[in-house]
C-alpha cells in the first residue's frame, strides 16, 4: 500500500513572501501593545437565520453580500438544521444554481453554469478536490458558501463553474453543547455531539469538538455505510492582537457494495427497472480515510490592518475493490459484461496561504487592498491490479460475479504544484461608486510516472504554465439604501496537454465571465434579494488543426449564459424562506463535431428551489415550526452534444418538516422527503452505469438537546 509523506515544512526561501507581505502592513501605524484591540470572534445576530450578513467566498475577508460583485448563495447553519442535512452534497443541492450528480454512494459531482465547482476550506483553495472526492461530514461546518462563476483571482487554476467555501465551526468563549440523534428510513442512524467553551478563566484559550457517527443502509439493495468524524479546534489569544488557531479533523468511511446507478439497454434506452436494484458485485468495498490539519496565525496591526498565514495538510486514502458493468444490457439475452479491479490510492494536499489586508488613503478617500501568496502541492500514488473480465453476466444477478485475489502489479504517481501572487484593490471613487481591480500571477506544473509494483519509469512532464495572469474587475454602484447594482469580469485558467504542430503544448484554456446584477437588502438585513445575468465563454480549447493531422490549435470555444434570481431571509416575523431560480443555456460556439449544440445536458435549463419555515411563538402551537419546499427542474439528458441519448422530462420533488421545541433544551424533529414518492433520475449516465434514481419517499425523526 503506498504511503504519502507530507512535507514537514516549507523552505525558508518560500516563506520569504511572508516578510514581503508584511511590508504594506508595517506602513500602518502600530500603537503600543497595551492599546491594541482585543480579537473577538462573535456570532452575528443573524447567524441562526437564512440571510447571511456576509461571506468570505468572494475574497479573503468577510464582505457583505451586497459588496461581492458575483453571484453568491449561503446555506446557513439554521438551514442545515431545519432540513436535517448531513453531507456537503445535500447542502449544495439546496443552493441556487447548483446541480448535484451522483457518482456513487460515497461521492458526487457538484456543478454550476455547466462546469464543476471548486472548493476552499476556510478560504484556502484545494484544486480539484470537490467533485469525485469524499467530503467531511456536514457536522464539521458552520455554513456553506457558494460563488458561481470563475474565481481564479483567489483560487488559481480550475473549472469556471465557481467555488464552494466550507466554513468550519469555531470555538466560542461561551460554553455550549448540543447532542443530536436521528433515526430514519433504511436503518439510517446518526448521532452528533458538538461542544465548545473556554479552557481558562480569561477565555483566551477556547476549544470546540465535534463528533458524528453514521450507520445506514440505502433504498437500493446491499449497500451499507458506516462513517465517523472527529473534529477539534483550539484558539489561543497570544496577546491582544495575535491569535493562533489549530484544527484537526479525521473521518473514516467504510461502504459495502456502493451503487453507481443502473446500466441501460445496449441500444441506448433506459431500463425500466425497480429502484432497489443494485448491479455492483456483492463483494465490492470502498474505504475512504480523510484527514485535515491546519494552523492559522491571525495578527492585527493598528485598528484596521490584518495579516493571516495558514498552513493546511490534507492526506486522504481511498481503497476500492469492485466489479462493475462495462456494457449495456443485451435485450435478447439480458446479459452484460463486468470489469474487476482493485486500487489503493494515497492522496496528499499541502497548502500555504498568506495575505495582508487593510485600508489606505488616496485622493482624500479611504480604500481597501488585499495582497497575498498561495502555494499548493497535490500528490497521488496508487497500487492495484486488474482481474480478467466477466462476460455474459445476467442483469440483476450480480451475486454471481466472482470475487478475486491477485497480487498488485500496477502502480503510478503524479505530482501537481501551483503557486500564485494575488491582489485586489477596492477603490472608493465616490460614496456610491466602488471600483474593484485585481489579478493573480500563477505558475502551474504537473508530472507523472509509473511506479512499483509496475516497472518504474522516469518522471514525465505534463501540462506546465508559467506567469499566467488572471484579471478581475468590477464596478459597484449603491442605488440608495436598499440596492446595489454591479457589473464584473472574472476569469480562471485550465492547463492543457494537447500539442500544436510545432510541438508546443497549447496555451491554457481561459474561462472568462461577464456578469451584470443587482443585490438588495431589506428589513435591516433580514431579507436579501438578487438578480443576475451572466455570459461565460471557455476559450482556447483544443481544436483539431485542419492543416496538420493529429495536432491541435487553441481555437475551440464554449458558451454558458443565463440568469438567476434569489430571495432569502425573514420577510415577516416567524418566517424563514429561501427561493432561487436559474435559467441556463449552453452551446458549442466552435467545435469540430457538435457546433451549435448544448455542451452539457446534465444541468437542466430551468431550476427552481424553494424552502420555507414558519415558527409559531405563541398560543397552543408555541414552539412548533412547520416547513416545506420543492425542487423543480426541467428536462435533462445524458452526455453532451450529439451523444445525448437517454433523456427524462421535468419533475418536482417536495419535502416537508416539523420541529417541536420541548422546554428550553429539547427539540423533536420530523423530516419527510419526496413526500409524493416521485420516481426520477438524479443522473443519466452511460450504457454501463450512472443512470441513478433519486431517493423514494423517506422519513427521519431527530431528537436534539441544547445544553
Amino acid at each position: 500500500m503506498p504511503t504519502f509523506h507530507p512535507v514537514g515544512a516549507y523552505p525558508i526561501a518560500r516563506l520569504s513572501c511572508l516578510w514581503m507581505l508584511s511590508i504594506p502592513v508595517a506602513l500602518a501605524q502600530t500603537p503600543d501593545a497595551t492599546t491594541l484591540p482585543t480579537i473577538e470572534v462573535r456570532a452575528s445576530p443573524l447567524a441562526n437565520a437564512y440571510a447571511a450578513p456576509d461571506a468570505s467566498v468572494g475574497g479573503k475577508e468577510p464582505l457583505p453580500l451586497r459588496q461581492i460583485p458575483q453571484s453568491v448563495s449561503v446555506i446557513t447553519g439554521q438551514r442545515i438544521e431545519d432540513q436535517n442535512l448531513g453531507t456537503v452534497s445535500e447542502a449544495l443541492g439546496q443552493a441556487t444554481g447548483v446541480t448535484i450528480i451522483a457518482n456513487d454512494s460515497t461521492q458526487s459531482q457538484m456543478r454550476a453554469r455547466g462546469y464543476s465547482l471548486g472548493v476552499a476550506h476556510d478560504g484556502v483553495p484545494a484544486t480539484g478536490a470537490l467533485s469525485g472526492y469524499q467530503q467531511f461530514d456536514l457536522a464539521m461546518f458552520d455554513r456553506v458558501e457558494v460563488l458561481r462563476g470563475p474565481a481564479g483571482i483567489f483560487t488559481g487554476s480550475g473549472d469556471p463553474g465557481g467555488v464552494v467555501n466550507l466554513v468550519s465551526k469555531r470555538a466560542s468563549a461561551a460554553p455550549a453543547s448540543t447532542l443530536s440523534a436521528s433515526l430514519g428510513s433504511w436503518n439510517h442512524r446518526r448521532v452528533t455531539v458538538d461542544a465548545t467553551g473556554p479552557l481558562n478563566d480569561e477565555a483566551t484559550v477556547r476549544a470546540r469538538g465535534v463528533f458524528s457517527l453514521l450507520d445506514r443502509d440505502y433504498f437500493y439493495d446491499k449497500t451499507h455505510t458506516r462513517r465517523w468524524l472527529a473534529y477539534g479546534t483550539l484558539e489561543w489569544d497570544i496577546d491582544r492582537a495575535t491569535m493562533l488557531t489549530l484544527t484537526t479533523a479525521v473521518q473514516d468511511d467504510d461502504t459495502e457494495a456502493p451503487s453507481s446507478g443502473l446500466p441501460a439497454w445496449s441500444t441506448g434506452e433506459l431500463i425500466d427497472a425497480p429502484r432497489h436494484i443494485n448491479t455492483i458485485a456483492d463483494w465490492t468495498h470502498y474505504r475512504w480515510r480523510t484527514r485535515m490539519h491546519t494552523a492559522e496565525l491571525h495578527r492585527r496591526f493598528g485598528t484596521d490592518w490584518v495579516f493571516k498565514a495558514k498552513l493546511s495538510l490534507r492526506p486522504q486514502d481511498f481503497y476500492f475493490k469492485d466489479g462493475y458493468p462495462t456494457t449495456g444490457v443485451e435485450r435478447l439475452t439480458g446479459t452484460m459484461n463486468y470489469a474487476r479491479r482493485v486500487r489503493d490510492y494515497a492522496y496528499g494536499r499541502e497548502a500555504l496561504d498568506l495575505y495582508a489586508t487593510g485600508p489606505f488613503e488616496l485622493w482624500g478617500r479611504q480604500h481597501k487592498v488585499v495582497a497575498g501568496y498561495h502555494r499548493e502541492r497535490f500528490s497521488s500514488a496508487y497500487e492495484g491490479a486488474n482481474a480478467d473480465p466477466v462476460t455474459g453476466a445476467s442483469f440483476g444477478r450480480s451475486n454471481l460475479v466472482p470475487d478475486f485475489d491477485l497480487p498488485y502489479d500496477l502502480g503510478g504517481k503524479t505530482r501537481t504544484t501551483q503557486s500564485g501572487w494575488y491582489g485586489q484593490a477596492r477603490l472608493s471613487v465616490t460614496d456610491a461608486l466602488t471600483v474593484a481591480l485585481g489579478g493573480r500571477l500563477s505558475d502551474w506544473s504537473s508530472r507523472s510516472r509509473d511506479a512499483e509494483p509496475a516497472a518504474p519509469t522516469p518522471w514525465r512532464q505534463g501540462a506546465r504554465v508559467r506567469d499566467e495572469f488572471t484579471p478581475s474587475a468590477a464596478v459597484l454602484l449603491n442605488l440608495g439604501r436598499h440596492w446595489t447594482a454591479y457589473g464584473s469580469y472574472s476569469a480562471i485558467f485550465i492547463p492543457q496537454t494537447a500539442l500544436s504542430a510545432d510541438g508546443r503544448m497549447l496555451d491554457p484554456r481561459v474561462g472568462g465571465q461577464f456578469e451584470l446584477g443587482a443585490k438588495g437588502e431589506f428589513l435591516d438585513g433580514r431579507l436579501q434579494a438578487s438578480l443576475t445575468l451572466f455570459r461565460l465563454r471557455d476559450r482556447n480549447r483544443a481544436y483539431p488543426d485542419p492543416l496538420h493531422e493529429g495536432y491541435y490549435v487553441a481555437a475551440g470555444q464554449l458558451q454558458s449564459q443565463g440568469w438567476e434570481a434569489e430571495l432569502v431571509g425573514r420577510p415577516a416575523p416567524g418566517w424563514d424562506v429561501q427561493l432561487g431560480y436559474t435559467r441556463l443555456d449552453t452551446k458549442y460556439r466552435r467545435d469540430a463535431a457538435n457546433q451549435g449544440l448544448p455542451f452539457t445536458t446534465w444541468e437542466p435549463r430551468h431550476t427552481l428551489k424553494l424552502w420555507g419555515v414558519h415558527h409559531f411563538s405563541e398560543g397552543a402551537l408555541g414552539g412548533l415550526s412547520l416547513g416545506g419546499g420543492a425542487r423543480v427542474v426541467s428536462a435533462s439528458a445524458a452526455g453532451n452534444g450529439n451523444s445525448a441519448i437517454r433523456r427524462q422530462g421535468g419533475y418536482a420533488v417536495v419535502d416537508a418538516m416539523a420541529n417541536w421545541r420541548i422546554g428550553t433544551h429539547w427539540v423533536l424533529g420530523l423530516h419527510l422527503n419526496n413526500v409524493f414518492d416521485r420516481t426520477y433520475y438524479t443522473r443519466l449516465g452511460g450504457l454501463n452505469t450512472y443512470n441513478t434514481y433519486g431517493e423514494p419517499r423517506n422519513i427521519a425523526v431527530t431528537l436534539s438537546a441544547q445544553l
